[in-house]
């Protein structure tokens, strides 16, 4: 109890992850010590110390009996990068499988993936809407995404159903103009995105495709 498992300054060596116990996690600044969280019987905590080289930015003391599992700064950095690895492998090979990503490079085609979020919408979830500004370029990785448009008497209008290998949103990247449909999910769906600034610098070898596409929506 009370024992200090990080202290905010120090270097870090570990990675740690909570099997049982509490932690309450502190800042110290100028007004004194400050509780900003407690982790009630599992989280991790430790990784920003290790993946970018600074002092502990808190302090963590166990609140009673805790048990942790430890992984040190080398081995959280090979799990790390192979779980990168994997990620961007996974990725390339569903781009690869796009038909309008089939003139990118290899190069190209790793930059892509590197850059990529995945995000998960449940059924009925608006991934964009009509009219909105638009921040997210998407591909649909799994699932069914539904288009509607509004129609002349102010009712939702269905265009167009997007499944796996389908994009949207690129739109109001490439010419600044709102959405120009409302897109939500039918069922689950699974989307990978880009955000404008990772899109403005990659879209170079897509930007014809994606423009040429364009004009037959």
């Amino acid at each position: 109890d009370s024992e200090v498992i990080i202290q905010q300054g120090e270097d870090g060596d570990n990675f740690y992850v909570i099997d049982s116990g509490h932690v309450d996690v502190y800042v110290d600044d100028e007004t004194g010590r400050n509780l900003v969280q407690t982790y009630d019987g599992e989280g991790a905590f430790g990784e920003l110390a290790i993946m970018y080289n600074s002092p502990r930015a808190a302090t963590c003391i166990a609140k009673g009996n805790v048990r942790l599992w430890a992984l040190d700064r080398l081995s959280y950095k090979v799990i790390l990068m192979q779980t990168s690895i994997a990620r961007r492998n996974a990725y390339r090979a569903f781009l690869e499988k796009v038909p309008s990503f089939l003139h990118l490079t290899e190069f190209e085609l790793l930059t892509f993936a590197d850059a990529l979020d995945e995000e998960v919408f449940e059924d009925g979830a608006v991934v964009c809407r009509e009219g909105e500004s638009g921040n997210k370029f998407y591909v649909v990785k799994e699932g069914v995404a539904v288009c509607t448009k509004a129609n002349s008497e102010g009712s939702d209008e269905e265009v167009a159903k997007l499944a796996s290998g389908a994009y949207f949103g690129e739109i109001a990247l490439l010419t600044e103009k709102p959405r120009q449909a409302t897109v939500t999910a039918k069922g689950e769906l699974r989307c990978l995105s880009l955000g404008r600034d990772t899109f403005n610098k990659i879209v170079g070898p897509l930007e014809e495709v994606l423009a040429r596409n364009m004009s037959e929506y």
